[in-house]
């Protein structure tokens, strides 16, 4: 860095002192938008459908891996549509239930849902890079009543100030709300689960050597709107009941295989105490580390 900022210095120098050329031009690449689909729902399982709008309602629609309770799912545009950054979108959003809801996701082997959605719907139209190029263009599933979707659109960004300025949703959050299965969308099977990772770290003493037995939990994010200071209707946010229990190896090392997202972890033992006592995580991230300190 030191020396890219010593290189632009000289070439300031030379022209300031008579170079007839014209100052050089330096351009800020433009950027490059990525799509952020996170699914806060406590039981549901979400795929979020998209394509470019552009009047064509024939034309086929790009789908994000089935996403289990906590997933996230990044992409740039580029990769995702010809276009790139689209001026507009189309969407579509469909939930399904998990056939084996009475077992925790975690040991829940394959996470089969059910093969049509539970609730579907579709929205031409929304605003997008026409207003504003973001960096990261977020959609979230946030936890709704049985039978309903509610997704959050580009929160706290131009684009969300515009969808709330052309009162496209008619909702206090401005939020887009599914009820029920469009029946042109009745018959959309899921797609493949997303990939998983493996979320993990170590529990160590102070001297860095690694605690063995350590129990771990891991729960979901959960949210059902907009943070406000109305008491009456918290929790605006919180965390499931666990969805994946692991004990720490001799090395104090753990891990989750799920997709990457976000996630609570709480460390358990009767010897130990914890610094921190929990983690909260967006995957992809660095490696869990938590010291373990004796319990006096």
């Amino acid at each position: 860095m030191t020396r890219a900022i010593r290189s632009l210095a000289a070439v300031g120098l030379m022209w300031a002192a008579g170079s007839c050329a014209a100052p050089p031009e330096f351009v800020i690449p433009p950027i490059e938008t990525r799509l952020l689909f996170l699914n806060l729902s406590e039981r549901h399982y979400a795929a979020l459908r998209f394509r470019e709008h552009t009047g064509d309602l024939q034309a086929p629609f790009a789908t994000t891996p089935l996403m289990a309770p906590g997933a996230g799912y990044r992409e740039s545009f580029p990769e995702l549509l010809d276009s790139g950054c689209p001026d507009a979108l189309d969407l579509q959003i469909l939930l399904y239930r998990r056939v084996n809801e009475g077992v925790a996701i975690g040991l829940d082997e394959g996470e089969a849902v059910d093969p049509v959605p539970a609730v579907a719907g579709e929205f031409i139209g929304i605003p997008a890079c026409s207003v504003a190029a973001l960096e990261s263009f977020t959609i979230v599933n946030w936890n709704a009543d049985e039978g309903t979707a509610r997704v959050k659109l580009a929160q706290d960004t131009a684009i969300d100030a515009e969808i709330r300025r052309l009162g496209l949703f008619d909702e206090p959050d401005a939020a887009w709300e599914v009820v029920g299965v469009d029946p042109a969308l009745g018959g959309v099977g899921p797609p493949a689960l997303a990939d998983a990772g493996d979320i993990g770290g170590r529990v160590t003493r102070v001297d860095g050597s690694g605690v063995e037995g350590v129990g771990v939990l891991m729960r979901t994010r959960i949210r059902s709107r907009l943070d406000d200071a109305d008491t009456t209707n918290d929790p605006d946010s919180g965390f499931s009941g666990p969805i994946g229990f692991a004990t720490t190896d001799a090395d104090g090392a753990f891990s989750f295989d799920r997709p990457p997202g976000a996630y609570l972890v709480e460390f358990f033992s009767d010897e130990f105490a914890f610094r921190p006592p929990e983690v909260f995580i967006e995957s992809p991230i660095e490696r869990i580390v938590v010291v373990a300190e004796p319990i006096e």
